[in-house]
């Protein structure tokens, strides 16, 4: 069986959601999930599309949007970061510290969603229960998603951390650089010293044998 929300981020999306849950519909998703009937997952912008596979043979559209930050909510996140070292070398690392939830709820700024209304959610279904199956199978791999890369819920409100960073000219770390071991450049074993058969054939001469040419 797959876990979903297995990380702080992801853990966090899906709680939010389940303490507004009350007809228990997060389940049920799951279950959906879990068969792998949420097809063709995609994200554009702040809004989640996908299609479910129900029990008739056409998938059900559904769609989740997360209300977008907005202009004066995005500076405000930029300037948080911005006056906090620890954080901002983190984020560069492309490390997404719990400490920034914290940080956003004292700016009154709205990460996860506290009901229903807050997501604008549609399923081409019957069902007329929000969330449906449908929607709840898809609120439950986007935790999955939240899991492989966090960021994604701040792209979800239409802020880009990384991004927005690199307007203002701060350049985050693309890639993590190997630095060698220096004791595993060194050579293993002495190299053996070269002979050649002339300077063998020089040590094996007993110069005390020989005349003395030199004039007398």
């Amino acid at each position: 069986m797959i876990k979903y929300g297995q990380t702080w981020w992801g853990s966090k999306w899906l709680n939010a959601l389940s303490h507004i849950d009350y007809s228990n519909r997060l389940p049920r998703g799951r279950s959906y999930a879990n068969k792998g009937a949420v097809k063709d997952l995609r994200i554009s912008g702040h809004r989640i599309l996908a299609n479910v596979q129900g029990t008739r043979i056409k998938p059900y559209h559904v769609t989740v949007e997360i209300p977008a930050f907005t202009s004066k909510e995005k500076e405000a996140l930029t300037g948080v970061i911005l006056n906090n070292p620890l954080l901002l070398s983190k984020l560069l690392n492309r490390e997404l510290p719990e400490s920034l939830y914290t940080m956003a709820e004292a700016h009154h700024i709205r990460i996860f969603p506290g009901r229903w209304s807050d997501l604008d959610m549609h399923c081409s279904c019957p069902d007329w229960a929000v969330p449906c199956k449908h929607l709840a199978a898809v609120i439950n791999v986007i935790a999955n998603e939240i899991d492989r890369n966090p960021f994604i819920i701040f792209k979800l409100h239409g802020y880009d951390i990384i991004h927005e960073l690199q307007r203002i000219g701060i350049e985050a770390i693309s890639e993590t650089v190997t630095i060698p071991d220096l004791a595993s450049l060194a050579v293993a074993e002495p190299v053996e010293s070269y002979q050649s058969e002339h300077t063998m054939a020089l040590d094996e001469i007993d110069f005390s044998v020989l005349e003395d040419m030199r004039e007398k």
